[in-house]
Parts: C-alpha cells; structure tokens; sequence
C-alpha cells in the first residue's frame, strides 16, 4: 500500500499539467519554461548520477552503522571491515 501512495505522489505534478492542459488547450508554453524544464531535468540528472558515483561503495564491502564513542558522542556510520 505504501508503494501505490508513492506512485501516486509521483503522478501527482504530470496530473495536474494535463489538467490545465486540458482546460487551456490555446496556451502553449513558452520557449524559455521548456528550456528551464529541460534545464533542470538534466541538472537533476547529472546531481543523481554525481551523488551515486561519490557515495557509493565497493562491491561486498560491510557497512558499520554509527555508534556511541568513549566519550558519549555518536561516531557516524562509515564502510569498513565489520566488527
């Protein structure tokens, strides 16, 4: 059920653009909006490839999840060789 709810979400802004396509059929988009859109789209794009390639890490490599350090402060998690 949560996943319907997220695709639902998903769906939601294209919806809502068909809408007021709909009710606007003579008003087309102007050419600097489609370009901005096009704009961000790559930008976002480019971010998510960027932010997979940075912060992943290698093949079969454990993951120590963050932890209370002698002093009481949290040590972030970190990839490393497990425990």
């Amino acid at each position: 059920m949560p996943y319907l709810l997220e695709f639902l979400l998903f769906l939601l802004p294209f919806a809502a653009y068909a809408l007021w396509r709909w009710f606007n059929p003579g008003i087309e988009p102007g050419p600097r909006v489609v370009l901005a859109g096009l704009a961000g789209v790559l930008l976002m794009f480019l971010f998510a490839l960027w932010f997979g390639l940075s912060v992943s890490m290698r093949p079969h490599e454990a993951y120590v999840p963050a932890q209370l350090g002698p002093d009481g402060r949290v040590v972030p998690g970190q990839p490393g060789s497990g425990r």
